[in-house]
């Protein structure tokens, strides 16, 4: 009599036990992908796109029908349009041309993306005998699924935008569907397959990523906390705001999911504030710490918490305080770890994750940026050229100064450890059995 019983929750493995032919204590393990790999990865990037236009096309749809009465079909098309707007393709709302990409949404289409290219890189890896796969074998396979998934992503993303958008739109929707899949589909892969890119770096050069990211964190950590003291200051304005648009109730709901979509634009305009970059918004209206100079602006909810002009003043670079801190945190992740590293080389480690992250929030608030529509509203959101200067010059001196201070404290500690290791006879063998076994581990290890 067989029986099967599941063994592993990754993949489709079966454990399969014959009773009366072999011991209970004896099963064996049947591994079988549910499908071909390269059918795994047509129908997740299929999916990936179905699953991402369904997110926005369902409250759309609804909208549109509880609403004044129109034909499904522009309620269809509106959907289409805010999903290839998701993918940087910009929309056409009306008579509205908006180039603003809402980074909530295209932060639900990256997890839709990473979710179902790693199950289909799954299916990949249990068609060989082991998922401890060869160097080889992971080097020819991850390739492979990046190309398929991101191919087919953007055939099913270009149909769309060739069908119903114009030229300009298809193009733009091509790139951020080559950009979105490419980038989601190897970052699964590799995970799923076992494959480290990062593999031949040197230890300190590992290590640069995850700063940098660590210091782009703490920024948008300011950010948030700057978001919501402009709101809560503004919050008379923005309930007048939200009162006078009279929207319904299905209405109210799908405004509210439309501003959750841009909340990370707005963290990032928050970040090149704290910065002291400042934001454009449009028609020469600057709003930065020292200076505010407000132009005419949309009825939107969210802009009554645009400070007044008269609030631009020196005391408000206080908040600059973030990106010196920011710096701080990338300098203490990238070399804290090598505790007996010189001075000299945590400096520079330290400068450098610093200015990696400010280049990373500059690009990140570059995509944030866009029109929303035409005139007196282009060019809406953080100054590209003065946020990259503040950014990668601020994070880049406090991290160069966090680093050498760290370098020279731990440096002091780490001298004091190697004396008193020594027996006070002075032995010969003292420091080698004091050093014995400890090697040079994340403690003890220069930065290189």
């Amino acid at each position: 009599m067989a029986r099967t019983r599941q063994t592993s929750s990754r993949g489709r493995r079966r454990g399969l036990e014959v009773r009366g032919l072999r011991r209970r204590d004896e099963v064996a393990e049947v591994r079988a992908p549910a499908l071909p790999w390269p059918l795994a990865v047509v129908l997740a990037a299929l999916g990936s796109a179905a699953a991402g236009w369904i997110i926005v096309a369902a409250p759309v749809v609804v909208a549109s029908l509880t609403g004044p009465p129109r034909a499904i079909t522009s309620g269809l098309k509106l959907a289409t349009e805010i999903w290839l707007l998701g993918h940087g393709a910009g929309a056409m709302i009306g008579t509205t041309t908006i180039t603003i990409t809402p980074l909530g949404l295209s932060a639900v289409i990256i997890l839709i993306l990473s979710g179902l290219s790693g199950v289909a890189a799954r299916q990949a890896v249990l068609a060989h005998a082991s998922d401890d796969l060869p160097l080889e074998v992971r080097t020819r396979l991850v390739p492979r699924l990046v190309l398929s998934f991101t191919g087919t992503y953007v055939l099913a993303v270009g149909s769309v935008a060739f069908l119903l958008t114009t030229p300009a739109q298809l193009a733009k929707s091509l790139v951020g569907a080559v950009v979105l899949g490419a980038a989601c589909s190897l970052v699964s892969v590799a995970r799923v397959v076992g494959w480290d890119a990062m593999r031949t770096w040197p230890a300190w050069a590992r290590r640069v990523p995850r700063a940098a990211a660590a210091g782009v964190a703490a920024v948008l950590v300011g950010a948030c906390i700057a978001l919501v003291s402009a709101l809560y200051q503004g919050r008379g304005r923005v309930t007048e705001l939200s009162a006078s648009l009279g929207a319904d109730p299905v209405g109210g709901f799908v405004l509210v999911l439309g501003e959750l979509a841009y909340l990370p634009n707005l963290v990032l305009w928050a970040a090149s504030w704290v910065l002291g970059a400042g934001i454009s918004l449009g028609d020469g209206a600057v709003v930065s710490p020292t200076v505010t100079h407000l132009g005419l602006l949309p009825a939107v909810p969210v802009f009554g918490a645009v400070p007044a002009e008269s609030t631009g003043r020196w005391v408000m670079a206080a908040w600059l305080v973030v990106g010196v801190a920011a710096g701080v945190v990338a300098a203490w992740t990238a070399v804290a770890p090598r505790r007996r590293a010189r001075f000299d080389e945590t400096s520079l480690v330290g400068g450098l994750t610093g200015v990696v992250a400010g280049v990373a929030v500059t690009a990140f608030a570059v995509l944030s940026r866009g029109n929303l529509g035409v005139a007196r509203l282009v060019g809406l959101g953080p100054r590209p050229l003065e946020l990259f200067v503040m950014a990668c010059s601020l994070l880049g001196i406090s991290g160069m100064a966090g680093g050498l201070v760290i370098g020279l404290v731990s440096r002091r500690r780490g001298g004091s450890r190697w004396i008193a290791a020594e027996p006070a006879g002075g032995s010969g063998e003292g420091p080698a059995k004091g050093l014995a076994g400890t090697g040079p581990d994340e403690e003890t290890a220069p930065v290189g």
